[in-house]
C-alpha cells in the first residue's frame, strides 16, 4: 500500500488564505525554491508588503523507527515577511510584531487540526524552530521562518520487478 504524503503547500496556502490577520495584512502565498531565492515574492515585491512563503525545496531522510517500521522525514520552511521603511526601526518593530502574531495563530492552527484530522497525524508539533531575520536581511523586509518536520510511514519493502537481474 502507497500512501499519500501530506501536502504541506496546499495545506498552507489554505492557511494563508483562512486565517484573519493573513487576510487583513494581505500577505501573498508565495512558493520558492530555497530562502535564497524568493522568486515569486521578488516577482511582487513592488505590489505587496507582506509575504506567506512556502519554501518547495526540501530535506529528508528515510530512518527507521523505533517499531522497526521505516520512515520518509520531510522538513518544511515557511517564511513570514514583511516590507517596512527602512532606517525606520520603530516600522520595522511592528511589521515583526505582525509576523510573530501570525507565526502563534498558524502553531495555534496546527495544534487544532492535528488533534481533529488524520492529514497532520504525523507531523511533529512538540518542538517547532523559527528564527527571526536580521535587520538586512532581505533590503526592508523584516520577519521569520519556521520549520516543521513531518515523518510518515514509508514501504521500502524490496520488489524485484523493479530491477532487470
Amino acid at each position: 500500500m502507497i500512501m499519500d504524503l501530506f501536502n504541506a503547500e496546499e495545506y498552507f496556502k489554505s492557511l494563508s488564505q483562512k486565517n484573519k490577520l493573513s487576510v487583513k495584512e494581505g500577505f501573498t502565498f508565495c512558493t520558492c525554491s530555497g530562502l535564497e531565492n524568493l522568486e515569486e515574492a521578488i516577482s511582487v515585491f513592488k505590489k505587496q508588503k507582506s509575504f506567506f512563503i512556502f519554501d518547495d525545496t526540501t530535506e529528508g531522510q528515510e530512518f527507521k523507527g523505533r517499531g522497526g517500521g521505516y520512515y520518509h522525514q520531510r522538513l518544511f520552511t515557511i517564511s513570514l515577511m514583511r516590507r517596512y521603511k527602512i532606517d525606520d526601526m520603530k516600522d520595522r518593530a511592528e511589521q515583526l510584531d505582525i509576523c510573530r502574531k501570525l507565526f502563534k495563530q498558524i502553531v495555534s492552527r496546527l495544534l487544532r487540526d492535528k488533534e481533529n484530522t488524520t492529514k497532520l497525524t504525523f507531523l511533529k508539533t512538540d518542538k517547532i524552530l523559527y528564527r527571526e531575520y536580521g535587520r538586512y536581511m532581505f533590503s526592508g523586509c523584516t520577519g521569520l521562518y519556521f520549520i516543521l518536520e513531518c515523518s510518515e510511514p514509508e514501504n521500502l519493502c524490496y520488489n524485484s520487478e523493479e530491477w532487470n537481474e
